[in-house]
């Protein structure tokens, strides 16, 4: 392969690897539409309902990191196909069991092909983005922020023509997608450098654990905020705006359109400007948003924080990414597995904390932590050298 060529990103296998990234992130995404039709269909309790997204993020937080190493040492680019099949196989079953507790496990299903696919997919999509990382992996996660925005839409249409047994559409997508996968990538060739292994370029670049535990801080803390604005967001325009379901809803999904917008510009600008930049751009305005946000008394500058606060949480999540397999070189998928999946799942397991404030204390106020946590995270960005271990 000629240094030309190495240079320039595989397009067709970046949006074929997106593709898959959506179908994956569709289930869960979908998964909350789904919970109230659950909890009617077995009678459950407020806490047992919880459990459902609980057993979800906790098991992709257990799970991602292992299959991230798992991805470094055996390189096989089928379990990122296999990984798409098992998520929508397990959102399939929970439509489909007749036993709590092997809906469960069916969503516990649906939570490893999750944790399969994002180390896996997200060390592909660096091995054929050449030059243009930056832009490779925010069009890598496009697909995601895709499938989240979609997979409640998706899912609610389907339980309200067919009931649970919609969910069967979750496993057909599934079948394609990872006949797609396994056809597109199975051929895809790691490059020379990267074959080389610990002879060459892993050898050179050694681990940076110190810039990369400052980066899960950062992303982490972001997690939580994100998180939290997709579970409380609705309600927030209920009872504090007085809006109706409909418009809070329209908010969620208004605010992750943004989002994508977001993400795309700031791939572009990371490859351009430099990652150092595009992560300070996406980080330093969250905070004041944040508490702007919270203090708003009408729905135009409530708007105007909302999709500040959109292109704050979404600018720089490509760069991110790029930098955990940076800062990592020798353990690319371990890296992808924390950035794209740990800390996602810990926002999930830490937002029920914001909701106990917002029920103590008021709904403002858990948007006023969040704030805090945001200044948190910004001092971290800028502790971050976001050109250690950089290739040469």
């Amino acid at each position: 392969m000629d240094a030309q060529a190495e240079k320039r990103m595989d397009r067709g296998k970046v949006f074929l690897l997106s593709g898959g990234h959506l179908s994956c992130d569709i289930n869960t995404g979908a998964l909350p539409a789904i919970i109230p039709y659950l909890q009617e269909f077995y009678g459950l309790t407020y806490q047992a309902t919880g459990n459902i997204m609980f057993a979800q993020s906790l098991i992709s937080a257990l799970t991602q990191p292992l299959f991230g190493l798992l991805s470094d040492r055996f390189t096989k680019p089928w379990l990122a196909p296999l990984g798409v099949f098992l998520a929508c196989l397990g959102l399939t079953l929970t439509g489909l069991c007749s036993n709590y507790y092997a809906m469960l496990a069916a969503v516990g299903v649906c939570g490893i092909g999750s944790s399969l696919f994002h180390p896996t997919a997200a060390r592909l999509a660096n091995q054929v983005a050449g030059t243009h990382k930056g832009m490779a992996l925010s069009i890598f996660s496009i697909g995601g922020n895709a499938g989240f925005v979609i997979g409640p839409l998706i899912a609610a249409a389907l339980l309200a023509s067919f009931g649970l047994s919609g969910t069967i559409f979750f496993g057909i997508l599934g079948v394609i997608t990872a006949l797609s996968l396994v056809f597109g990538i199975m051929h895809m060739s790691m490059p020379q450098k990267a074959v080389q292994g610990k002879a060459a370029g892993s050898e050179a670049r050694p681990n940076n654990w110190k810039q990369f535990n400052r980066l899960t801080v950062a992303i982490m803390t972001r997690s939580v905020v994100l998180s939290s604005i997709h579970a409380y967001l609705p309600l927030y325009w209920m009872h504090i705006f007085g809006q109706s379901k409909t418009a809070g809803a329209v908010a969620v999904t208004i605010f992750g359109l943004a989002g994508v917008l977001s993400n795309i510009a700031g791939g572009f600008i990371s490859d351009r400007k430099g990652r150092a930049r595009a992560l300070h751009l996406a980080f330093v305005p969250m905070a004041p948003a944040l508490f702007v946000f919270s203090l708003a008394d009408n729905l135009v500058l409530a708007w105007i924080m909302l999709l500040v606060l959109a292109f704050s949480l979404y600018f720089a999540f490509s760069t991110m990414v790029v930098l955990g397999q940076q800062f990592l070189a020798r353990n690319i998928g371990f890296a992808s597995g924390v950035t794209l999946g740990l800390s996602t799942a810990v926002g999930g397991i830490c937002a029920p904390i914001i909701g106990w404030v917002g029920d103590h204390f008021g709904l403002a106020t858990s948007f006023q932590v969040m704030a805090g946590l945001a200044v948190v995270a910004t001092i971290v960005t800028f502790f971050i050298d976001a050109n250690a271990n950089e290739a040469e």
